[in-house]
């Protein structure tokens, strides 16, 4: 039950198209799992980012077989020439690491939570589909439905009704700071970045922990819609701290 978010470190002149990461990928994936498109819930999400100090690439697989099935292709292609919509040169393939990196397990996703306090950053535009539009603001029930949804379907782990209604009617937005920017790959839309908090109040231990769960999940799924394009990457952050 591994999850899993290798990243593609880059030699380039500028960022990862969303379009041609997007591309690379499923070609890659119609060579040694065609079956994915056909599993149900999307069992992956993309994403790319950088800037002066290198570009990267980042490809999370979220059913463990499918990476057994990629990720020796994706461990290969360290030294290689790619084109993600510009080429690149792949200086390293890392799933510890660096920021966007990591491995895990769907039952260490449950361990410890940390509270009922939820803080989650937005660094890519994130929205959802609601009654047939784009919509740009990471309410608590959006955002934690379009999590569950996914955990539910790719770890067939159901959540119990009671803990379902708990998070979805009672988790509340304690801290906000965040904006709406452009979409800028293939949608026409708004998406929400920046940070929430989220507050789950009076909840019980198993409560808490499907909530954690979710906050941790969404560091490989990603949030709401388009996420093979890129969109609804995020991670927990420490609020207390004040810092990622």
């Amino acid at each position: 039950m591994v999850l899993a978010a290798v990243v593609l470190e880059l030699e380039g002149e500028a960022l990862p198209e969303a379009s041609g990461l997007r591309g690379f990928f499923y070609r890659l994936v119609r060579e040694v799992a065609p079956e994915v498109h056909d599993l149900g819930e999307n069992p992956f999400s993309l994403g790319f980012g950088g800037g002066e100090r290198g570009y990267w690439a980042r490809i999370a697989l979220l059913r463990e077989e499918l990476y057994a099935k990629l990720s020796p292709r994706l461990f290969a292609l360290e030294g290689q020439s790619v084109r993600l919509g510009r080429p690149f040169r792949v200086k390293a393939v890392v799933q510890e690491g660096h920021p966007w990196a990591g491995l895990t397990t769907y039952p260490r996703l449950f361990r410890a939570p940390e509270g009922p306090d939820l803080p989650l950053r937005f660094f890519s535009p994130t929205f959802f589909r609601r009654k047939g539009v784009h919509y740009p603001l990471p309410e608590p029930r959006l955002v934690l439905e379009s999590l569950l949804r996914r955990l539910e379907g790719l770890a067939d782990l159901p959540a119990p009704e009671e803990v379902r209604e708990a998070l979805l009617e009672g988790t509340t937005v304690r801290w906000f700071e965040g904006k709406t920017v452009r979409a800028e790959a293939e949608v026409e839309a708004v998406g929400f970045v920046g940070r929430v908090v989220y507050h789950l109040p009076k909840a019980t231990e198993e409560e808490l922990s499907w909530l954690w769960a979710l906050g941790r999940f969404a560091f490989y799924a990603g949030v709401g819609a388009k996420t093979a394009l890129g969109y609804g990457r995020v991670k927990l952050f420490s609020h207390q701290a004040g810092r990622d």
